[in-house]
């Protein structure tokens, strides 16, 4: 308890501090900060709370093989640092949403921006939200000892009193204080799990019980059509965007394009480490004996029953850490689109900035309450991910190519945005009428919603207005030239093959 206390109070001090006679902005910071700085909040917002469940869930079911899911992400990492970040630093922008009114001229570009402000902004925050309540809940709810019904309760509500002090320049100091609790956290679940096991070979128990589950490269038709998706299509077409999310405000948040890039390389050297590590702890736990039907939850049973009960108030923060810094990131972000883009932008132009700080904490508890009522209806983390993946399926090209392509108009990315949501909700009532029906479904929606979406957005791209003349004039300053935007893609795809070939091999060698 002295340790929450501890912690309780340096978060108390540091609010008070930095929130007495406050007049910066809620949603960006007041000064420019040092990369490093920015990097590491950007890392702790990349790294959630239900990771290791998450992870832990993939191997228990698919084996090694299930991971393409996640090391296919290593072919576009380096996009956003090396193409995006200076470009993003270049226009700071207060959000990435006024991009859209940049970028996309007349009626329809105010449509677009006012739509995504909504949709983004309320509903896809909210389920991203939701990831984070379930995660921690469940390590509440152990932690505790109270049902996980109760958990959510107290999740929602820390969530709600975070919401209220969510100031961008205050966490980004949290993030720091919440980035060293975390690797001590796993430092001292590492050593607890090698004192219990005592021996490398325990790494392979689990391999050793399932051998099944130890091969890299799938076993089955149905795991070949998976890590084809994973490799082939859900990289590009679902995750990869071009960096404007809650990245965006790190990305102006440092004094200049150097530093910018440095910012979205950081949290790349961090997680290639770090990825070892958390796979290598999950390995472990999956070896041990458990009671728990469902792997996600057995991965934070195992914690705290092998961690010594003096460390437990310590590896709790750190879960914690995870959590809420990744939360306040998307609370931050969604929030300013509510605020900045349809409150202020739309419906109230004449607010005063202090009127503009209420409506923010008031959009930062709105968003906390929505993630809650959805994490009631959420038992299964795979198949919440997975349906994100699908949402978002043939729309992160759009995102990329709108960049150099100026053919591509508003019209385009919202038809993008729609068809895909409509898609992924129809898609489960004709999955068993489909050659595809023989593989898994979420797998087969992603490949699906990515064909029909790009056909979709395709089409109305060349039926609408050709505005790329009026475009391109705004652009190219930005761009400096689209060939040199194209080498530096180029470049970021290369550096993203060779790192994924270093951890596939990696891991082939690891597991012999």
């Amino acid at each position: 308890m002295f340790i929450l206390l501890a912690y309780l109070i340096v978060l108390v001090s540091l609010t008070l501090f930095q929130l007495k006679d406050f007049k910066n902005p809620v949603f960006r910071s007041g000064k420019k900060v040092a990369w490093w700085l920015s990097g590491l909040s950007l890392y702790m917002h990349y790294l959630s709370v239900d990771q290791g469940q998450l992870v832990t869930g993939i191997i228990a079911e698919h084996g090694m093989s299930g991971m393409w899911m996640f090391w296919a992400g290593w072919l576009g990492i380096f996009v956003i640092p090396l193409v995006f970040a200076p470009l993003w630093r270049k226009m700071d922008f207060m959000t990435d949403n006024q991009f859209l009114l940049f970028r996309f001229p007349g009626k329809s570009g105010r449509f677009l921006h006012q739509f995504r402000a909504i949709y983004v902004g309320g509903l896809v925050v909210a389920l991203a939200l939701c990831f984070n309540v379930i995660g921690f809940a469940r390590i509440a709810a152990i932690y505790f000892d109270i049902s996980q019904q109760n958990a959510l309760f107290l999740t929602g509500g820390i969530l709600c009193l975070f919401a209220l002090k969510n100031v961008f320049d205050l966490k980004l100091k949290m993030d720091a204080l919440h980035a060293i609790l975390f690797f001590t956290s796993l430092v001292i679940i590492v050593i607890s799990l090698w004192n219990l096991t005592g021996s490398k070979e325990d790494f392979f128990t689990f391999f050793k019980q399932n051998p099944e589950k130890k091969s890299l490269l799938p076993t089955s038709e149905n795991s070949w059509f998976s890590m084809f998706v994973f490799l082939g299509i859900q990289w590009w077409s679902c995750y990869l965007f071009d960096g404007g999310g809650p990245e965006m405000a790190r990305f102006t948040a440092v004094k200049n394009t150097k530093s910018a890039i440095l910012t979205g390389l950081l949290p790349i050297a961090i997680s290639f480490v770090a990825s070892f590590i958390m796979m290598g702890h999950i390995l472990l736990i999956l070896g041990l004996k458990s009671n728990q039907v469902n792997p996600e939850i057995h991965y934070v049973d195992s914690v705290f029953q092998v961690i010594p009960a003096a460390t437990k108030p310590i590896v709790l923060l750190g879960f914690f850490g995870m959590f809420i810094t990744t939360a306040e990131s998307l609370m931050n972000w969604g929030a300013s689109f509510l605020t900045i883009d349809v409150v202020k932008g739309n419906l109230l132009p004449n607010l005063k900035e202090k009127q503009v700080q209420k409506v923010s904490f008031a959009m930062m508890l709105f968003l906390s309450l929505l993630a809650v009522i959805f994490a009631f209806y959420v038992d299964n983390l795979q198949s919440l991910i997975k349906l994100t993946f699908s949402i978002s399926a043939g729309v992160a090209p759009v995102y990329i190519l709108r960049w150099i392509w100026f053919r591509i108009n508003a019209w385009s990315q919202l038809s993008a945005m729609l068809s895909s949501a409509v898609f992924t909700l129809l898609y489960p009532s004709f999955h068993t009428d489909l050659p595809l029906s023989q593989y898994p479904m979420q797998e087969a929606r992603v490949l699906v919603v990515t064909i029909l979406t790009t056909i979709i957005w395709l089409l109305v791209t060349y039926l609408t207005p050709n505005q790329s003349t009026e475009v391109r004039l705004k652009m190219i300053p930005i761009l400096e030239s689209r060939m040199s935007f194209m080498k530096r893609f180029a470049v970021s795809i290369s550096l993203g093959i060779l790192f994924l070939g270093i951890v596939a091999m990696s891991w082939w060698w690891i597991l012999g």
